[in-house]
């Protein structure tokens, strides 16, 4: 969206330009950033355009250098001079690289870099994040799902080129267990760290039964090896499977609700599905609306008939004429479904039963099915993720 800073922009008189020439000025950048960044939530377009004395400045910020350069053409395809201070994203400059892994459990995710600020999402313990620019103490960053969002900054172990390829090379494990220790010691009587399901680390050997780790920052120290897998085992070919993903969902009811959870310390509804599919090898897309957009649509003539274990379903409300995903489910058969309302817990779409939501029927507006939808955005496997490999 073109911001004009503090309404200066109507104040600039530029060669040739009338005042309407204006107008058509902001509608094009407007247009281009529309069309580059289509979510705010998974890409950066802020554009300032004032007058500063008789100069004409472009600022803000993209991390887009295809949004940049269409900027850029665009105008100076309709003769205006300008200054350039527009940045691209990541600042490497003020950075020195762009990549960090997360180097705790859970790393909480901001909506600005502040601790009381909305938390949005969260990321796992050897999530590879791109470091888009930082203010003091906290990075913006952006996660594997494309999520942009601010953490602190104690809590990304930073790479060089170098080490972040080191990394992308190396043995790791991914740890399958819902919570755990990382102990300091092959006895246990330390401990270096918690752990949940999905955290990623690298392995340095094997003693007894243990998986001797390293965790992003350097530290090291021991996990039992009946709670983890090699990253490289994480196959959705495999572990995509319907009896898979209602096993590893129902072992997280009761885990309380939590706007922005994507883990077991708490979930939102589209963190839980995001979470078991993940743990599955598939990367979702982070919110609920932005699941809607991929998957496989299925029938809803023949609803509940048509649906099959492991398809989400959407719940939502129709404006103007289109569907708003607000909240999304995992089906798990027989009418029922699984998500997280209050706790993770299981209700019905038949209005006999006693977990029948009339709320949640009345409200459902579609299903996509993940298994057998292919791969593309929105449906990543962490095998197949640049960032990971």
């Amino acid at each position: 969206m073109l911001l004009l800073a503090g309404g200066l922009l109507s104040g600039i008189s530029l060669p040739g330009c009338r005042q309407d020439s204006l107008v058509l000025l902001s509608e094009g950048l407007d247009s281009i950033g529309a069309s580059v960044v289509k979510d705010k939530r998974e890409g950066i377009f802020n554009i300032n355009l004032y007058r500063a004395g008789e100069k004409i400045i472009l600022s803000g910020e993209t991390d887009s250098r295809d949004a940049r350069n269409s900027v850029l053409g665009y105008l100076e395809g309709k003769g205006v001079r300008f200054i350039d201070s527009l940045m691209l994203l990541p600042d490497t400059a003020a950075l020195g690289t762009q990549w960090g892994l997360v180097n705790v459990s859970v790393c909480n995710m901001r909506l600005v870099p502040s601790y009381d600020a909305e938390l949005i999402s969260q990321s796992l313990m050897g999530t590879p994040v791109r470091l888009l620019k930082r203010d003091h103490g906290w990075f913006l960053v952006q996660t594997p799902d494309r999520y942009i969002g601010w953490v602190d900054s104690d809590a990304i172990a930073v790479l060089t080129s170098e080490e972040y390829r080191d990394w992308k090379s190396s043995e790791r494990i991914f740890f399958t267990g819902k919570t755990g220790d990382i102990y300091g010691d092959p006895e246990k009587k330390t401990t270096v760290s918690d752990i949940v399901a999905g955290c990623i680390l690298k392995v340095s050997g094997i003693s007894g039964r243990d998986y001797r780790v390293i965790l992003p920052d350097g530290r090291s120290g021991f996990i039992p090896a009946s709670g983890a897998m090699i990253l490289d085992d994480l196959d959705p070919v495999r572990l995509l499977t319907p009896e898979t993903l209602i096993s590893r969902a129902e072992s997280f009811n009761g885990i309380p609700y939590l706007w922005g959870g994507t883990s077991v310390k708490g979930f939102d509804c589209s963190g839980f599905v995001k979470t078991v599919y993940y743990l599955s090898g598939i990367i979702l897309a982070r919110d609920a609306s932005l699941q809607f957009r991929h998957g496989t649509e299925t029938d809803t003539v023949n609803f509940p008939a048509s649906l099959k274990p492991g398809d989400l379903l959407f719940f939502g409300s129709v404006r103007e004429g289109r569907p708003r995903a607000t909240h999304v489910a995992m089906y798990t058969g027989n009418t029922e479904y699984i998500h997280a309302s209050g706790m993770v817990r299981t209700n019905s779409l038949d209005r006999s039963r006693s977990n029948f939501s009339g709320y949640r029927r009345d409200t459902f507006i579609g299903a996509k099915r993940i298994i057998g939808a292919g791969y593309g955005e929105g449906i990543i496997p962490v095998a197949g993720h640049p960032w990971y490999r």
